[in-house]
């Protein structure tokens, strides 16, 4: 795998990128990502819950052995609720791509990420009553593009690295601050991945998936 710490950072990488819920709407470009094995195929993912609502996990692709819970495929995507401040006005999330690797069976070790998309926010109604803030602590690598995209009335924050081309894990947390000390009962998030095998006649894949978070089942 090659490693984080090796890739070079920019300004935009080292600081962090705070992005507010007032008058801000950034839809963010398709992706334009490396095809060694030219059109994507489309793959199913499995949405696993974790207990009270706290984690979304995707397994992709479908298989039956990922289907009973064995690490199989190629890889997984998660968004993680792992806290919240004493008064509810903080929540914090993780969220983590990971191709490849340990993560996938034998014959899918060498995939790696083309691009992963991440989408996060709260419902609607909670948008339209309440001012809130939501920010990302980018890793090292790779660069993170970070802004709002308005669908009919949520607001949600979008993370995309649009140029990853490498195996491994990528983790990163996302920090939500409500103005008023009120938090959402239920955060809408989906993922969106692109996998390519190395080399001129490597097989391209494609998994997506969307799942609910309920912030009432952290402490």
């Amino acid at each position: 795998m090659r490693s984080p710490d090796s890739q070079p950072s920019d300004g935009l990488t080292r600081r962090r990128l705070l992005v507010s819920s007032v008058g801000i709407s950034a839809g963010l470009s398709g992706c334009l990502s490396r095809v060694p094995g030219g059109r994507a195929d489309a793959v199913d993912s499995v949405k696993l819950e974790g207990e009270g609502g706290s984690q979304v996990l995707w397994k992709y692709p479908q298989t039956e052995a990922v289907s009973k819970g064995e690490e199989d495929g190629i890889g997984y995507a998660s968004v993680t609720l792992e806290g919240k401040r004493n008064d509810g006005s903080e929540l914090r999330f993780r969220l983590n791509s990971t191709v490849g690797e340990i993560a996938a069976s034998p014959e899918y070790e060498d995939y790696q990420a083309d691009w992963f998309r991440f989408r996060i926010g709260p419902p609607s109604a909670y948008t339209a009553q309440h001012v809130f803030e939501m920010s990302v602590q980018p890793p090292p690598w790779p660069d993170l593009d970070v802004g709002y995209d308005d669908r009919g009335g949520r607001k949600e924050l979008v993370v995309e690295a649009k140029d990853v081309g490498s195996d491994g894990t990528v983790v990163f947390p996302v920090q939500f601050l409500s103005a008023g000390g009120v938090v959402p009962d239920t955060f809408v998030c989906s993922f969106a991945v692109q996998a390519s095998e190395p080399g001129v006649l490597g097989e391209t894949v494609r998994a997506q998936g969307t799942g609910f978070l309920e912030p009432g089942s952290v402490g």
